[in-house]
């Protein structure tokens, strides 16, 4: 092997059981070869001579990289490209090559799969979700056929983001927090998902005001009229486009992902159709930075008004529960909504928070002489330590996981193993996982090749 060739080494650690299995058949992979489902890998070099191939290949499995060397004819003779592993998705392929280090002179890069070997990476990492969460509270729920991934800024406290994700399926929401609904049901009662829920009424509608439309007698609407400036209360007609609606995710905490659940769920795989959110509900527009005083007060009170019809309570009563989240502007209330499951909707409004209290993590108890039994329970899941990498392996019957020098490594249940993932495990519960990897924070989870 070529001085400079050999990567840096992790010293003590076991050799991949597969290793010998990919070795026999290193030169045999050629382009074109098989065809498979994994598009991307990460290439280390390309040589002309195939013993130098096979030398640097061999030193990259002993360091527990699942290494591999293609072979492709051109008009300048035979190319040897030796590679590493097999990724799920191009995201996972780029962080896995930035961590690598340089060999013989050349830097690893993603690159597009071709006759990857059988035996490299039966497990195929998949990057979810990536993003900074320098300085924010950092948890894990679990969620219907999936896991939930909630952020939260502590000083100033603001609302937490939680990133669900079920299958392909990823979506953001800013709440403080929120719980799934098995169905949209109808008002005015609804089975929740392991959360207890009634309608609140904080005091009866003053004389003359309309009653709430979520109430006992109305006919089954879950979505809210599109209350305009100077607009009188909502009435029942068709509902108008969510995107109008005051009151809704602005481009920083906007959504994303909209969908109907999938059909066919077993009571094993529980399966995610709707929210219901303990969130702000800001009192002025969203571009209320270029609105003038008139407009956003045409604004705050039309979204008073609208609570005020969905609750049955006096609109003075609403407004005496306005607060400023983090100490500035804009004003905004403390709402629970029924929301269908993308979280985008405005929904239809249940119930309010009391911030005139001291807030904490989960969010603003409910109002002072109301009916506690509805409140959802105040779990904000499992606090992941970003300053703690963990020390024993994590994971569940298929495989656990277990750092390894900047790297993290995967360990089947037949006892094969193979440097997996970039960065420093944090949390895994046997199907996804948590990894720092600089300043990130990435959620994976494994794709069978």
């Amino acid at each position: 092997m070529a001085a400079g060739a050999s990567p840096a080494r992790c010293s003590g650690r076991r050799r991949p059981r597969w290793a010998a299995r990919a070795l026999v058949g290193l030169v045999l992979a050629t382009v074109g070869a098989s065809a498979q489902a994994i598009s991307f890998t990460v290439q280390v070099i390309a040589v002309s001579d195939q013993a130098t191939a096979v030398d640097i290949s061999r030193s990259l499995l002993r360091d527990g990289f699942p290494a591999y060397v293609v072979r492709s004819t051109g008009g300048q003779g035979d190319v040897y490209r030796v590679r590493v592993g097999a990724f799920a998705n191009r995201a996972a392929a780029v962080r896995y090559a930035a961590a690598m280090p340089d060999v013989a002179g050349a830097r690893p890069v993603p690159a597009l799969a071709e006759a990857i070997p059988g035996g490299i990476m039966p497990l195929a990492p998949r990057v979810l979700w990536e993003g900074s969460v320098g300085g924010e509270d950092l948890r894990v729920l679990p969620w219907p056929d999936g896991v939930a991934v909630r952020r939260q800024v502590l000083d100033p406290l603001r609302q937490a983001t939680y990133t669900l994700v079920q299958g392909d399926d990823v979506r953001t929401v800013r709440a403080w927090r929120l719980a799934p609904l098995a169905e949209l049901p109808s008002p005015p009662g609804f089975d929740l998902l392991d959360v207890p829920f009634i309608d609140l009424t904080l005091e009866p509608a003053a004389e003359g005001e309309p009653a709430a439309e979520g109430e006992p007698g109305a006919e089954g609407e879950t979505e809210e009229e599109d209350p305009v400036p100077a607009a009188p209360a909502p009435a029942e007609s068709e509902p108008a486009e969510p995107a109008s609606v005051p009151g809704e995710d602005d481009a920083d905490g906007a959504p994303d992902g909209e969908g109907a659940a999938d059909e066919g769920t077993t009571a094993e795989s529980l399966h995610e159709a709707g929210l219901v959110l303990l969130r702000d509900r800001s009192l002025w527009p969203p571009a209320w930075t270029d609105d003038g005083e008139e407009v956003r007060e045409a604004f705050r009170v039309a979204t008073l008004d609208l609570v005020s019809a969905r609750l049955g309570v006096a609109a003075e009563a609403i407004a005496a529960t306005a607060y400023l989240p983090g100490g500035e502007p804009p004003p905004a209330l403390v709402v629970v909504e029924l929301s269908d499951r993308s979280g985008r909707d405005v929904g239809d409004i249940r119930g309010l928070g009391d911030p005139t209290e001291a807030l904490r993590p989960e969010g603003p108890p409910p109002l002072a002489g109301s009916d506690t039994s509805w409140w959802p329970e105040p779990d904000i899941g499992t606090r992941v330590r970003l300053d703690v990498a963990a020390e024993a392996p994590l994971g569940g019957e298929a495989w656990v996981l277990e750092n390894d020098a900047g790297f993290v490594r995967i360990v089947t249940a037949d006892g094969a193993n193979w440097r997996a993932i970039a960065g420093v495990l944090l949390w895994s519960d046997g199907r996804y996982a948590l990894v720092r990897d600089g300043d990130e924070v990435v959620l994976v989870d494994f794709t069978a090749r």
